[in-house]
C-alpha cells in the first residue's frame, strides 16, 4: 500500500476500535482487549510514513453568474475551467521536465488531472484537488504550480512591473490561456477569488478587468543575437542556462524548447570554457511601456 493508503487504513481501524468500545464499556475483558489495540493501532499510524500534500485550489466566483450560495451558471464554470485546468497542466510540465514546447504534447500532464471535489460556501466556490496523491514530489510540484498560477493572476490585477516580474515564473504558454480564463470572467461581470496552499488573493469586478486589460496589453517581441563570452553551464532538470558576456553581464534563461535532450547534453563540456552563444532574446513590453527582457539559449559553439 502508498503512504495514503496505510494512514487511511490504520484511520479507519481506530474508528471501528472507537465504536467497539463504546458498545463493550459494559464488559471488562473486552474493553481492555480493545483499548490495547486501539494503542497499537495509534503507535502504527504515528509511525506511518506522511501522506503526500494534497494539491488544491479554490475558485470562488460571485456575480450575475452565481445564484448567492447556492448554484453557478453551469455554462459560465465549464467556460472558466477549460482554460484554468490547461494553465495547470501546462505549468506543471514545464516545472517537472523544464520546458513545454510551443507545439509539443505536455509531457506527463496526466500527472496534473485535478478532480471537482467540493463546492464551498462563500459566494460559489469550486474546489479543485487530488484528494489521494501518492506521489510525494509530483503532489509538491502540483501544488507550486497551482500557487504559481495564483501569483501570476494576482500581479495581473496589481501593477504592470509586478505582473512582468511573474511571468518569469511561468511557461510562456500559459500566457494565452491566462487571456482566456480572464476573459470569461470579465464577459459574465463576475467577481472571482482564488485560494491555493495558503495564498488567497481576492479580486473584485474591476480589478478583474484591470488583470484582463494588462494581459492582453503585454506585448512580446522576439530577436535572435549572438554574445561572445564564457558558458557557465546548463542542467537537464530545470533546462535552464546560464553565460557571462564579455562585457561581465550575465546572462540566464531557459534553453529553446525545442532543442532536443542530446543536443543540450553536448552542450556540457562547453561549461567555463569561452564560447559564442546564440539566443533568442524577448522583450516583453507592459501597458505602461516598461520593458523586461527573457532569454533563450538556442545554440552555443566554442570559439
Amino acid at each position: 500500500m502508498s503512504a495514503t493508503e496505510d494512514r487511511q487504513f490504520f484511520q479507519r481501524e481506530l474508528v471501528e476500535m472507537d465504536n467497539l468500545l463504546q458498545l463493550s464499556a459494559g464488559d471488562p475483558v473486552m474493553a481492555f482487549a480493545l483499548k490495547n489495540r486501539r494503542e497499537s493501532l495509534q503507535r502504527e499510524l504515528q509511525q506511518a510514513p506522511p501522506s503526500p500534500p494534497r494539491p488544491r485550489t479554490v475558485l470562488f466566483f460571485a456575480g450575475p453568474p452565481v445564484l448567492g450560495s447556492q448554484g453557478i451558471d453551469a455554462e459560465f464554470a465549464a467556460s472558466a475551467l477549460r482554460p484554468f485546468l490547461e494553465m495547470v497542466k501546462t505549468q506543471y510540465s514545464a516545472q517537472k521536465h523544464g520546458k513545454v514546447g510551443a507545439r509539443s504534447p505536455r509531457k506527463d500532464e496526466s500527472e496534473a488531472k485535478l478532480l471537482l471535489t467540493g463546492l464551498p460556501r462563500g459566494s460559489f466556490g469550486l474546489e479543485l484537488s487530488q484528494p489521494q496523491p501518492s506521489d510525494f514530489i509530483a503532489a509538491e510540484q502540483l501544488s507550486d504550480a497551482l500557487v504559481r498560477l495564483t501569483e501570476v493572476l494576482a500581479a495581473a490585477a496589481d501593477t504592470d512591473e509586478r505582473f512582468a516580474f511573474s511571468l518569469a515564473k511561468v511557461s510562456p504558454r500559459v500566457l494565452p490561456r491566462l487571456k482566456e480564463f480572464l476573459d470569461v470572467v470579465v464577459e459574465q461581470n463576475a467577481l472571482l477569488s482564488v485560494e491555493s496552499g495558503e495564498l488567497k488573493i481576492d479580486m473584485t469586478q474591476e480589478r478583474v478587468t484591470a488583470a484582463r486589460e494588462r494581459v492582453g496589453a503585454t506585448k512580446t517581441d522576439d530577436r535572435q543575437i549572438t554574445l561572445e563570452g564564457v558558458f557557465r553551464g546548463a542542467t537537464l532538470d530545470s533546462w535552464r542556462f546560464d553565460f557571462r558576456t564579455i562585457s561581465g553581464e550575465t546572462i540566464s534563461g531557459r534553453i529553446d524548447e525545442e532543442i532536443e535532450d542530446a543536443k543540450v547534453e553536448a552542450m556540457l563540456p562547453l561549461t567555463n570554457h569561452e564560447c559564442r552563444a546564440t539566443l533568442r532574446e524577448t522583450i516583453i513590453t507592459t501597458r505602461d511601456g516598461a520593458q523586461h527582457r527573457r532569454f533563450e539559449l538556442l545554440s552555443i559553439e566554442s570559439k
